[in-house]
């Protein structure tokens, strides 16, 4: 990757290796990603269309930091929004198989959570969607580590559940 171009300068050498590696299976499968970020504002997209020549087993990412743009583009209903909040297992479900039903990919991350600020610092909610399989979901607590670890934190945990789900 080139350093100037890329997310590379803030990424630890170990997400870089390990992002290629599930690029490079999914393209050997045949299998194309998606992303439903919040916290994370498109930064695991970015990630994924970084590593030139494999790119193209990234479909698309939907950014949708307000609980309006979760309904809106991803259809998750205000109800569960309201009830649950935005940075639940429910909400992060809901994130991943909606963008697999709205998008190319066979596969679909979500990422929700509170980043820097909110009831929690450093909880983060992901959920992994592939057709024909139980989605999965996984709970972090990164702590008050700031608002961008949390994210790099966050690109390592998605790069695995999305490798996992291969």
């Amino acid at each position: 990757m080139n350093d100037t171009e890329t997310l590379s300068p803030v990424l630890p050498d170990e997400v870089e290796e390990a992002t290629r590696r599930l690029l490079a299976k999914a393209c050997e499968r045949e299998l194309v990603l998606a992303t439903a970020e919040s916290c994370t504002g498109g930064m695991l997209a970015s990630l994924l269309t970084d590593v030139q020549g494999v790119a193209h087993a990234f479909d698309r990412g939907f950014v949708t930091y307000s609980n309006e743009a979760k309904s809106e583009m991803l259809g998750v209903p205000m109800e569960t929004l309201e009830n649950k909040g935005a940075v639940s297992r429910e909400v992060a479900i809901a994130m991943a198989e909606a963008a697999l039903e709205r998008s190319r990919a066979n596969i679909a991350l979500a990422i929700t959570g509170f980043a820097d600020k909110g009831e929690e610092p450093g909880l983060v909610h992901f959920a992994c969607a592939r057709a024909g399989r139980k989605t999965q979901h996984r709970e972090e607590h990164f702590g008050p580590v700031g608002r961008g670890s949390t994210r790099v934190e966050c690109m390592r945990v998605a790069v695995e559940m999305m490798t996992e789900m291969l």
